[in-house]
C-alpha cells in the first residue's frame, strides 16, 4: 500500500485538486455550452395588455454622468449640447472634479478664498438643459490637501468648511439656492486615493465630516448627500458604510459604478443591494449607479450600435428594480483623439470637430424617454430581447424591445400581440435604433394587434399604438 501512494502521488494530488475545483469548473463549463450550443435559448413571443397600467414607470434614465475632459487652457462646458440634452428631458447631470478641475478653492492671508465663475458656467449650462446639478464631491483641494488631489486634508476642519461652502453656494445662494440638488461624497474612493472603510485612509471620515458639514448650512433647499461612489458594487462597503457611520450622520443614498457587457451583472447588484438594504438599514435609502457603460475603458464599441443596444437592454432590466437612478457616462466626448468617432465614452461627439454628433447611444436615449406614464405588463421576454411597455396620460401605448447579444451576433423575428385595444383604427409606428420608421394603420381583432417584428443583431424598435 505505502509503494502504491509513493508511486502515484502525484497523480492522486492533480486527481484532488480537480475535484476541489469542481464547483467551480463545473458552471463555468456549463456556461460555455450554453454559450457553444445554445442550449439555453428562449425565443421572445411579447404580449403586451394595454388596459392594465401599473405603476409609474420608473425613469432610471433620466439622469446622466459627465467626466473632466477638456482641451488644455479650456473650460469644459455643456452649453453646445443643452439642447439636445432638453429634449430627452433630462433631470440630473453629474460632474466630478469639483474642486480641483474649476480652481474653486485657494488659499490667502491664511483663509479660504472661493471663486465659483468657472464652475457656475457649467452649472448653468445644466440648468439650461433642464436639469439639476449632481455633484461629485471630489477632489482634495490642493490648498487643504497634505500632498495631492487624492489624499486627506492637513485639517479635517477644512474639508467640512470647503464642502460647507459647496452646499451654502449651490443650495441656499446661487439664484435663490436650487432644490433637489445631489451631493455624492468623492469619486471612486477605492481607486482614486486608496480610501478605505474604517482602516487607513478613512472613508468613513471622509464622509462623515463632509455629511455632518454639509447638513449644518442654514437655509439650504432640500438636497441629498450619500456615497460612496465605488468602482463596483461591494457587500464590504455596504456593510462598512452602514454599520460604523451612527445614526447622527446623514446619509440620503448609497451609489456604485458597474462597466460590464452582461446585463445580469447589473440586475444582480441591484437585488443584492435591495436585500442587504431590507435586512440591515431601518431607514430608508435612495440607490444609485451614478457611472455605467459596457467596458471602463474607451474603444470604437462606443461609438457603435452594439453599445446602445446594451444602453437599453441595461435600462429595461433595471427599470424593473429598486434602482431609482442609473446615470449612463458619459454625456459628451472628451477631446483626446484624432477624429470625431475615436472611440470616446461620449454618447455625443464633441465640438471640437465640428457639429455635435449623436451616437447611437443618444439614438437610444431619444428611444427610451418615450416611455411616459405608467407602466403595461407584459410576457414573453427571451434570452437576447428584452422589453419594456406604458400608456401615456393620452392613452398612446408604446412598446421597445431590444436585442442585445454580449456578442453582437443573435438575430430574431419577434412575434409582439397588444391585447386589451379599443375598437376603432389604430396607427401603428416602428421606429428603429438604426433609423428605419414605418406607420401603418390597423383594426383590431377582438382587441388584439399582433404583427412580427424582424430585429437584427443589435437592434431595437419603438412600437407605438394611437388611436384615430
Amino acid at each position: 500500500m505505502q509503494s502504491f501512494w509513493q508511486k502515484n502521488w502525484k497523480s492522486l494530488v492533480i486527481l484532488g485538486g480537480l475535484l476541489a475545483s469542481l464547483p467551480l469548473t463545473v458552471p463555468l463549463a456549463q456556461k460555455a455550452w450554453k454559450v457553444m450550443t445554445g442550449a439555453s435559448y428562449q425565443a421572445a413571443a411579447i404580449v403586451v395588455d394595454v388596459s392594465q397600467a401599473g405603476a409609474p414607470v420608473n425613469r432610471i434614465w433620466d439622469g446622466v454622468a459627465q467626466g473632466f475632459e477638456k482641451l488644455p487652457d479650456q473650460d469644459f462646458r455643456l452649453s453646445p449640447v443643452a439642447g439636445l440634452l432638453k429634449g430627452v428631458n433630462v433631470r440630473y447631470v453629474r460632474i466630478d472634479h469639483v474642486y480641483d478641475g474649476y480652481d474653486v478653492v485657494s488659499r490667502a492671508d491664511g483663509g479660504l478664498m472661493y471663486d465659483w465663475s468657472k464652475l457656475d458656467a457649467l452649472v448653468g449650462d445644466i440648468l439650461s438643459a433642464g436639469a439639476i446639478p449632481f455633484f461629485s464631491i471630489s477632489y482634495m483641494p490642493s490648498a487643504i490637501s497634505k500632498s495631492d488631489i487624492l489624499d486627506e486634508p492637513t485639517d479635517w476642519g477644512e474639508w467640512g468648511a470647503v464642502v460647507s461652502a459647496l452646499v451654502g453656494h449651490y443650495s441656499r445662494d446661487y439664484r435663490g439656492g436650487l432644490s433637489n440638488v445631489i451631493y455624492e461624497v468623492w469619486n471612486e474612493p477605492d481607486l482614486f486615493g486608496g480610501w478605505k472603510m474604517n482602516r487607513g485612509k478613512n472613508y468613513t471620515t471622509l464622509y462623515s465630516v463632509a455629511s455632518r458639514a454639509a447638513n449644518g448650512v442654514n437655509s439650504a433647499k432640500t438636497f441629498k448627500i450619500g456615497g460612496p461612489a465605488t468602482t463596483g458594487f461591494y457587500t464590504a462597503w455596504v456593510n462598512g458604510f452602514y454599520e460604523k457611520l451612527d445614526s447622527s450622520v446623514r446619509i440620503d443614498f448609497f451609489s456604485w459604478h458597474r462597466y460590464s457587457a452582461s446585463v445580469d451583472d447589473f440586475v444582480e447588484d441591484a437585488e443584492t443591494a435591495k436585500k442587504l438594504m431590507e435586512r440591515q438599514i431601518a431607514r430608508s435609502q435612495y440607490l444609485y449607479i451614478t457611472e455605467w457603460g459596457v467596458n471602463p475603458e474607451r474603444g470604437s464599441a462606443y461609438d457603435g450600435r452594439w453599445a446602445a443596444a446594451h444602453y437599453l437592454a441595461v435600462n429595461t432590466a433595471l427599470s424593473k428594480t429598486a434602482i431609482d437612478l442609473a446615470l449612463a457616462f458619459e454625456v459628451l466626448d472628451g477631446a483626446p483623439g484624432d477624429e470625431q468617432y475615436h472611440g470616446g465614452w461620449g454618447m455625443l461627439t464633441n465640438p471640437k470637430y465640428g457639429a455635435v454628433a449623436k451616437k447611437p447611444r443618444f439614438a437610444a436615449w431619444e428611444m427610451i424617454t418615450k416611455l411616459t406614464g405608467n407602466q403595461l405588463p407584459l410576457v414573453g421576454e427571451g434570452s437576447y430581447v428584452s422589453a419594456l411597455a406604458a400608456k401615456d396620460p393620452a392613452g398612446v401605448a408604446r412598446v421597445l424591445l431590444v436585442n442585445y447579444d454580449e456578442r453582437g451576433q443573435h438575430t430574431e423575428l419577434v412575434p409582439v400581440t397588444v391585447t386589451g385595444l379599443m375598437e376603432g383604427t389604430y396607427a401603428v409606428t416602428e421606429k428603429y435604433l438604426s433609423g428605419r420608421s414605418l406607420t401603418t394603420d390597423v383594426v383590431p381583432i377582438s382587441g388584439n394587434i399582433r404583427r412580427e417584428v424582424s430585429l437584427s443583431a443589435s437592434e431595437a424598435v419603438l412600437l407605438t399604438y394611437v388611436k384615430q
